[in-house]
């Protein structure tokens, strides 16, 4: 059962994910159903610019391989159009597929949030700024957007198409960390050659 926050809908573990269909940044058809039998992390980034979510990405990207080796697949989306997408996080050539959904259809389906007191605290946050000087030496110099209150979410489904963990981003740079996806695949019963 979803839970209910203040009007907003909840995902919760346990729950079935939700099908979708999309577009890649390069015009491919990606959903649900090709994952089917394999874990799959659905992680839902802000905007194509944010300089945040570019370090996320970047970051995350360094540990894929040993997460893919374990089985685990990943799509990643922002609420970009796809030129802006390839623009920023789209020239980096990650493994996994960048959707665009500049319509927030699948972030409506997952009920990603968005948030104008969460983005204002995060701004004052002393950690913002640390992200933020990191992000400007990876040459993420970022960007505004007419929805940047959206916050990150992440959900990672199990091979039975039922949700193993819903995050709902409490900050613009809340993720589930990676040590939490393995013990989440240890709990599947994926491969572990860390």
């Amino acid at each position: 059962m979803a839970l209910a926050i203040r009007g907003r809908m909840r995902l919760e573990p346990g729950q079935p994910a939700i099908p979708f269909s999309a577009q890649t940044i390069d015009g491919t058809t990606v959903s649900l159903n090709q994952f089917a039998g394999r874990p799959v992390l659905l992680m839902f980034f802000r905007y194509a610019s944010c300089p945040m979510c570019n370090l996320h990405l970047h970051d995350f990207a360094k540990h894929y391989t040993r997460l893919r080796d374990r089985g685990l697949a990943v799509v990643a989306f922002f609420h970009s159009p796809a030129h802006t997408i390839r623009a920023h996080a789209g020239g980096r050539q990650y493994a996994f597929p960048l959707v665009a959904d500049p319509d927030f259809r699948v972030y409506r389906l997952y009920g990603v949030e968005t948030s104008w007191p969460r983005l204002l605290l995060s701004i004052v946050s002393p950690s913002f700024y640390v992200a933020f000087v990191r992000s400007m030496l990876h040459g993420f110099w970022g960007g505004i957007a007419w929805q940047m209150a959206k916050m990150p979410a992440d959900f990672l489904v199990g091979p039975d198409g039922r949700l193993v963990a819903a995050n709902y981003g409490r900050d613009i740079g809340d993720h589930l960390p990676v040590a939490q996806l393995h013990a989440l695949l240890d709990q599947l019963g994926g491969n572990d050659d860390r």
